[in-house]
């Protein structure tokens, strides 16, 4: 981005303003306004800075920063190994199905009065137990959907407050590259899913490579050392360029061409022309 330049311009009793003071003025004015108004903005990384490969390196010259990174990412190699290794054995018990089956009658019972109390006592259990799973199935769909919802209204949330002002175009490049079950895991799993998924429409290589990953346990991991790489930096943004208000000026101290220059640069946020027209005038 371009750093605007502001112009100010003293009151000037004479009517005539040759283009030289017109000049003067404005290169005198920079200096002040410079530092009057800066933008903060902020770029999302992922992981440390790409390093320039050299055809013969050697280790004793490796700098420090870059083995605490290789040491780093083996760690969390050895871990991410560990957990899936662990969530695999990892077996739950099938819950029994309790099916109610038919209603018995004397003549299902053989007309043995005792066996037909007896399978009718079994089968009045087996009701109430089928209605206890119906219950219990319905409050875990209630359940999970109120969850949901909670991790939906967090990254709605968690997208308001980064304040990205191109979010909704890196959000929709990530929503058509990852599947609806890839997407899902971001959003319940990720402890800043908004960021990650912006940094992630920002970076179309990475989210190219990921959305190969179909297995929704390895997604996962992966999903989760990339999170724990992002880095966020700060950086100034050019303040927008002040426009000169009235005044006492005579005809023909503001440059005409200047202005129009100005609300076409307000327009566009492109400031180039500006700066190539004054050079062009002080030349």
């Amino acid at each position: 981005m371009i750093i605007d330049e502001v112009v100010e311009e003293e009151a000037i009793e004479n009517t005539e303003v040759s283009e030289e003071e017109v000049i003067e003025n404005t290169e005198t004015s920079e200096e002040e306004t410079e530092t009057e108004e800066e933008v903060e903005d902020r770029i999302v990384t992922i992981g440390e800075p790409e390093m320039e490969e050299t055809p013969e390196e050697d280790p004793q010259e490796t700098p420090g920063w870059v083995k605490k990174v290789r040491k780093v990412n083996r760690e969390q190699e050895r871990e991410i190994k560990r957990l899936k290794k662990q969530l695999e054995t990892v077996t739950t018990p099938q819950e029994v199905v309790v099916e109610l089956g038919p209603k018995p009658t004397l003549e299902s019972s053989k007309f043995d009065d005792k066996k037909f109390e007896k399978d009718l006592i079994e089968y009045h259990e087996r009701s109430r137990k089928v209605e206890e799973q119906k219950v219990q199935q319905q409050k875990a769909i209630e359940n999970q959907q109120k969850a949901w919802q909670e991790k939906q209204t967090r990254y709605a949330s968690l997208k308001q407050e980064h304040k990205f002002k191109d979010y909704k175009d890196a959000e929709d490049v990530v929503s058509d590259t990852f599947s609806k079950v890839q997407q899902g895991i971001i959003v319940q799993g990720a402890d800043d899913p908004a960021l990650l998924v912006y940094a992630l429409g920002k970076n179309t290589k990475k989210l190219e490579e990921l959305s190969k990953v179909t297995d929704p346990v390895e997604f996962a991991f992966k999903i989760a050392k990339l999170e724990a790489q992002l880095k966020v930096t700060s950086r100034k943004a050019p303040a927008p360029e002040k426009r000169i208000s009235g005044g006492k000026t005579g005809s023909g101290a503001i440059d005409r061409t200047l202005d129009k220059l100005r609300e076409e640069a307000d327009r566009t946020g492109d400031y180039t022309k500006i700066r190539a027209y004054k050079k062009k005038l002080r030349s």
